[in-house]
């Protein structure tokens, strides 16, 4: 029987932490966190758990590093057959550890499983809609499954899968020398999953395996992670250039499209279509989740931020990925 160990890396946010691991202890999961940073609060939640529960333990680093450098010790420090990461946000409702074990079986072949992250209940009006919106197809595309309960088990790629509920067989990051890269804040599992992906490591997406993902507080946060998300895949597509999808420049392409309108240089043809697929969309969820009249306006406001936010972000990734590229070179 595979042994499957939950990795957590945390720096602060110990409400959260103590919800995820409860929810794992609930499970009899194993346990493997990274502190990243001294925080003695954290430690001394950390150090009880560990006495009062067998199958934890964890490891503090004395300074904070980035989060892909955590990971990778996390991984060294793990002795596990499968190591299944989750963010200290998440928390779980069901046995993950159970339907990993079971769906590791039935599927052989596969290396890696994952699947979707969902708002929790009792979550603000602005977490909420923000969650349903990432979840609606004419906002975040093929990426839109990562916040989505439906379809049935399938073969998928990383455009489905997401860091914060994601398990891989350790033995796949020794086999093919595969690290979390330091140069990605954010989209480091895709570049993890394409390099598994280029040796022929099949990847399953099951909708049973869900955990419960807190969203961002406010506005501010969460444009700042959309600009995140878009700069490390704008890092990405220069590092591999074999995970680029055209999908991927559209946002940028709305930005410059945006500013050359601003400027009388470009037709508001394509704007007024763009306008009419945001509005469909926004109806079309409004009736889906029975949403207040007012929430519309939110709906608008995210869905167009998050495209400009996305696009800039990736640009700058561009930019970022080709200097660090240049200074490489032999």
């Amino acid at each position: 029987m595979n042994k499957i160990t939950a990795l957590i890396i945390s720096n602060g946010r110990i409400e959260y932490l103590r919800q995820n691991i409860n929810s794992l202890i609930k499970y009899k999961s194993d346990i493997f966190v990274v502190l990243n940073g001294e925080n003695q609060g954290i430690t001394n939640f950390l150090i009880a758990t560990k006495k009062n529960y067998k199958n934890f333990d964890f490891f503090v680093l004395d300074k904070q590093v980035c989060k892909s450098e955590a990971r990778n010790i996390g991984i060294e420090k793990i002795e596990t057959d499968i190591i299944y990461f989750l963010d200290d946000d998440t928390f779980i409702e069901t046995d993950n550890i159970k339907i990993l074990r079971d769906k590791f079986e039935k599927y052989s072949m596969v290396g890696v499983i994952g699947g979707p992250n969902i708002t929790p209940p009792n979550s603000s009006r602005f977490q909420n809609i923000s969650g349903i919106m990432l979840s609606t197809y004419l906002m975040t595309y093929k990426m839109s499954n990562r916040y989505n309960i439906k379809g049935a088990d399938r073969i998928t790629d990383d455009k489905e899968l997401i860091l914060c509920n994601l398990a891989i067989k350790k033995e796949l990051f020794t086999k093919y020398n595969i690290k979390f890269s330091n140069l990605l804040h954010y989209n480091e599992e895709n570049l993890v999953l394409e390099q598994l992906s280029k040796q022929n490591v099949k990847m399953l997406f099951s909708p049973e395996l869900i955990v419960y993902h807190h969203r961002r507080e406010n506005m501010k946060s969460f444009l700042l992670q959309v600009y995140s998300s878009g700069k490390g895949r704008g890092i990405m597509s220069v590092m591999m250039p074999s995970s680029i999808q055209p999908y991927f420049f559209f946002p940028s392409m709305f930005v410059l499209y945006i500013i050359l309108l601003l400027f009388g240089k470009m037709s508001w043809v394509f704007f007024n279509i763009y306008l009419i697929l945001t509005i469909y969309n926004i109806i079309n969820t409004y009736i889906r989740y029975k949403l207040k009249s007012l929430d519309t306006v939110l709906m608008f406001v995210i869905s167009i931020l998050s495209h400009i936010y996305y696009g800039i972000g990736f640009i700058i990734g561009l930019v970022k990925g080709f200097s660090w590229k240049i200074k490489n070179i032999p």
